[in-house]
């Protein structure tokens, strides 16, 4: 059986693979390219069991509450604002694409597990957050310019209101508290090789491929702001 380190390795390795491949699969459908990466992502999260225990709980928590926020944010345009989905409302729970569900998951785990290298303890939880929120800088304005949701009102941030990334941090920040409550915190000391921020990095690919002339800025601004770490 490979070591602890060795397995550690081999599910930031799937979880890279993951977001690589969903990119260069996206000419193939979404479904192809969601599909291989969540195979993907269920690997990383089985192998990081063995260095966190409990840490499959944490993308159940992000996408159960990531979900329920945005089923009141639908309803009630709280907290992040007013929006409208556009695309997959054939395939959503209650107004909310399942798709959208499970990426809540999939980018807090991501974003944990690349905080687990920068921070330790409860800062961890916060820096998790602010990953959370900053790869959403890159995501929502390449999203709404695709078509796959719109903000009723428009926004400050390339058409998105601030109060979206409130929203954003305000799930993340709950999850990520939750999860921590649940598991005693017993991997909140943790610390992640450098290989830990990659997958992280790599979350931005499809989003930089699929941005166009009103999101490529704000979506490589953001990026250029997540490669400031690297700088430490």
């Amino acid at each position: 059986m490979p070591s602890l380190e060795a397995r550690t390795r081999l599910s930031l390795v799937s979880l890279t693979l993951a977001y690589i491949i969903n990119a260069l699969l996206a000419d193939l459908g979404r479904g192809v390219a969601d599909l291989s990466m969540l195979l993907l992502f269920v690997v990383s999260v089985a192998l990081m069991s063995s260095r966190m225990r409990l840490i499959p709980l944490l993308p159940l928590l992000a996408s159960a509450i990531g979900f329920s926020f945005e089923y009141i944010g639908l309803n009630f345009a709280l907290p992040f604002g007013s929006y409208s989905y556009l695309r997959l409302r054939g395939f959503a729970l209650q107004g909310v694409p399942v798709p959208v569900i499970v990426a809540w998951g999939v980018y807090a785990y991501t974003c944990y597990l690349a905080a687990s290298h920068l921070t330790s303890g409860r800062m961890k939880l916060l820096s998790a957050s602010l990953l959370m929120v900053l790869l959403d800088l890159a995501l929502d304005p390449v999203m709404v310019e695709r078509g796959l949701w719109k903000w009723n009102a428009g926004g400050e941030w390339f058409g998105v209101p601030l109060t979206n990334y409130a929203g954003w941090f305000l799930v993340s920040i709950l999850s990520m508290a939750l999860y921590a409550l649940i598991s005693g915190g017993r991997d909140l000391n943790v610390r992640l090789p450098h290989q830990a921020y990659i997958p992280y990095l790599s979350s931005y690919l499809v989003i930089l491929m699929s941005s166009g002339p009103a999101s490529t800025l704000p979506a490589y601004l953001a990026f250029s702001l997540a490669l400031l770490p690297l700088l430490r």
